[in-house]
């Protein structure tokens, strides 16, 4: 009996030893209760419902829209869709009064303008993301935030009013850099006030609010037909961010990082409060966590991009996870767009999309827990690239394209929420957040090619769903390449 009590006690003393060493604003603060809570509903669901409005919105703003010459000086038959040199003027079909492709004439030899508008708008989210980054790092989390949420505010406004082409064209690539703006913000923000044990579970619900604004946004373009009024029902609710000049908090993480230590304790205090833990102390525990820093006598290795070269694995590990982020790109964002332009219910197939996206961020924590990471992004990638080849059969097969079309969306989107994860367990500390940069940066250019790939219809119509088809079985053959993580503690240095 004295042998069975030693042997679960050691067995308890190991486990106790393999967790990591206790987080000690985790322990002033709580790791997982009504304040993160109550971020999580302030900051990350209302930008990240706002990403999906800004990022999609293009399926509405530019839907399938077909166009017949109503008047000409010389030519005798006039076909539909059909462009003619000496065309006066054209009348648009779609299922909305006014879009952006009537308003400003992009067909014929301006029909690539509206894949370009988009473009830009994916552009702007990868120069957000390199100026936001070092905003939020240099002057912090909060600052970095507002200014997005403003610049945000401002943009999605006044895009309802442009009044030619190029002038839309660059307030969407504004609204592309606020967008990456509040996400990247609100998502470094979340995540350093979040215990070590909810961090998986945190990133799940961090992902669910996005394909929420996929299934509000059919509500907008139904009720407002016209590109302006959507532009402008999507932009009011923006206002709401006018309140975080007075309940947003500064990161306490990023406050001790740079000496700010009773401005930290202030948030801490407010946290535990909330939280229903004692109070008293936060400035001495402030104090402590940055007396760690300061006395700390291990040298600290500034890593640069090039180390992510340095030995085989990394090579191997950074070209396999920026070639997987951009497959992403263009499966996750093309797919969305081209789904909207082929089916004969947009409004549907939308909501449709952004409602299988909830089992397959879901599923990815499931799958990633027991069966690894691996395993889960070549599931997601074979079944997104075999639900898109079922999107070449004729338009009549309605019910067959907006079934595969949504799972081939859902699949990509939950692909996207594990390779977060597993993208942060490939690379050792010190050049993690570079590897998340060189990835993310990556994924943007697949973006911006998503609608040039889902516009490929006017060359051929079985164009678009091939290479919806090919592409993930490319990020699937490339996961091959990977080591699993699952389980496995972070690596700290290189190697």
């Amino acid at each position: 009996m004295d042998t069975e009590s030693n042997n679960k006690k050691a067995s308890k003393d190991d486990k106790m030893e393999k967790q990591p060493e206790a987080d000690k604003m985790v322990k002033a603060i709580g790791d997982f209760g009504k304040w993160q809570v109550m971020l999580l509903l302030l900051i990350v669901a209302p930008t990240k419902i706002s990403s999906a409005w800004q990022q999609l919105g293009i399926v509405f703003l530019a839907p399938a829209t077909t166009f017949m010459c109503t008047e000409t000086n010389l030519t005798d038959s006039i076909q539909i869709s059909t462009c003619y040199s000496d065309c006066v003027s054209y009348e648009y079909y779609s299922e909305f009064e006014n879009t952006i492709i009537s308003e400003f004439g992009l067909i014929c030899d301006r029909a690539w303008m509206a894949n370009f508008t988009q473009t830009m708008c994916m552009f702007g989210v990868l120069i957000g993301s390199i100026v936001f980054g070092f905003v939020a790092d240099r002057f912090g989390r909060r600052p970095a935030l507002l200014i997005a949420c403003m610049l945000q505010l401002v943009t999605t406004v006044v895009e309802a009013f442009c009044y030619n082409y190029w002038l839309f064209t660059t307030v969407r690539f504004f609204i592309g850099v606020s967008t990456a703006g509040t996400i990247l913000s609100s998502f470094i923000l979340i995540m350093e006030v979040i215990g070590p044990l909810r961090r998986e579970f945190m990133n799940c619900l961090c992902a669910l609010p996005m394909p929420v604004g996929q299934m509000l946004m059919p509500l907008f373009a139904y009720y407002l037909r016209t590109w302006n009024q959507f532009c402008l029902g999507v932009g009011i609710p923006h206002v709401l961010y006018l309140i975080y000049f007075f309940m947003l908090p500064e990161s306490p993480r990023w406050l001790i990082s740079v000496g700010r230590i009773e401005e930290a304790s202030k948030v801490m205090t407010q946290a535990a409060r909330w939280n229903n833990l004692p109070s008293g102390n936060m400035l001495d525990v402030a104090k402590s966590m940055a007396s760690e820093k300061v006395n700390s006598n291990e040298p600290i290795r500034k890593a640069t991009y090039l180390d992510l070269l340095k030995t085989r694995l990394l090579r191997i590990n950074i070209f396999c996870s920026c070639t997987i982020w951009f497959v992403l790109g263009i499966s996750y964002y093309g797919s969305n767009q081209y789904i909207g332009q082929t089916s004969s219910n947009v409004f549907v197939t939308v909501a449709l999309a952004g409602v299988l996206q909830f089992p397959g961020i879901l599923l990815s924590g499931f799958l990633c827990k027991y069966f690894g990471r691996k395993i889960t992004m070549i599931s997601f990638f074979v079944v997104c690239g075999g639900s898109n080849a079922f999107l070449v059969v004729p338009e009549d097969w309605f019910a067959v394209r907006l079934t595969m079309g949504a799972i081939g969306v859902g699949c990509a989107s939950g692909a996207f929420a594990t390779m977060y994860m597993y993208t942060s367990e490939l690379f050792p500390t010190v050049a993690r957040n570079m590897a998340m940069g060189a990835s993310s940066t990556v994924s943007r250019v697949g973006s911006m090619l998503a609608p040039y790939v889902a516009g490929m219809t006017v060359i051929a119509a079985w164009l678009p769903p091939v290479a919806f088809a090919v592409v993930p079985i490319l990020g699937a053959i490339t996961c091959f390449f990977l080591p699993e993580t699952r389980g496995q503690k972070l690596s700290d240095h290189l190697s």
